[in-house]
């Protein structure tokens, strides 16, 4: 199976802005609820954040499902064309996306600054285990959309 690039890409960018502003909302909202102080108050790093840290749970879910929504719809609409999906067609629909989110993450949170942009330091280095895990999930989600349409033939 070949990859296709434009629908990949689509659906990445979709997924991409979804979880971004789900994130941001779900930290904003618990902002307002928990009343909790912010980092520059406290002088911390953004990662040591009371909301940062009381949220990143739910950040983690919050890819993991949009992430896996989107190989699905991905996957599931090259099923329909095609009548069949690969375990490598999956496998490297997960690569194109790593890619993409590294390179989608360094323009949005680091090169362009903002009051929500960050050195490569504290971007990649403070926010382990937190942007590994993120990453893992980009990569292996549409393996596991492969695992559950083929579970529903």
């Amino acid at each position: 199976m070949e990859l296709n690039f434009k629908k990949a890409f689509l659906n990445f960018v979709y997924a991409f802005v979804i979880v971004t502003i789900l994130t941001f909302a779900s930290s904003i909202v618990t902002t307002l609820i928990f009343k909790l102080p912010s980092y520059k108050e406290l002088g911390v790093s953004p990662f040591k954040d009371p909301t940062f840290l009381k949220t990143v749970p739910y950040h983690l879910l919050i890819n993991l499902i949009c992430w896996t929504f989107f190989s699905f719809l991905y996957l599931k609409s090259k099923k329909k064309e095609n009548n069949d999906i690969s375990g490598s067609e999956a496998i490297y629909l997960g690569i194109f996306w790593l890619v993409m989110a590294m390179i989608a993450d360094y323009i949005s949170f680091v090169l362009i600054k903002s009051p929500m942009s960050f050195t490569p330091y504290q971007f990649y280095i403070e926010n382990q285990p937190w942007i590994s895990i993120m990453y893992f999930f980009v990569l292996i989600t549409p393996l596991i959309s492969y695992y559950i349409l083929r579970l529903k033939r």
